[in-house]
């Protein structure tokens, strides 16, 4: 079971992912992939642990499938939570200012 490490940002709520580099994207495609809990369990820690460093809060671990170009959460849920709704909630020219 592969898995990434996700939050959200504290100073709009985003979702964001931990990237290979220990920052935080708002790409899923940017994710880390770790391979196992126990490895998904140890960045969570380290997360936690230097809490005043980091700009996220309600970290956690997402199972991501892997089998296309790039990877995605592999639960429905949070598909919608990292690349948004399943339908347009504004019009285009509003969500794209919203950005």
């Amino acid at each position: 079971m592969s898995l990434a490490i996700t939050a959200n940002r504290l100073r709009d709520g985003r979702v964001v992912f931990r990237t290979p580099s220990g920052n935080w994207s708002l790409n899923v495609a940017d994710s880390a992939i770790e391979p196992d809990q126990v490895s998904a369990d140890g960045v969570i820690a380290n997360v936690n642990a230097n809490a005043n460093e980091q700009d996220v809060v309600e970290v956690y671990a997402v199972e991501m499938n892997l089998s296309g170009k790039t990877p995605r959460p592999a639960k429905l849920r949070e598909a919608i939570r990292a690349l948004g709704p399943t339908i347009a909630y504004l019009p285009k020219g509003e969500l794209e200012a919203a950005e």
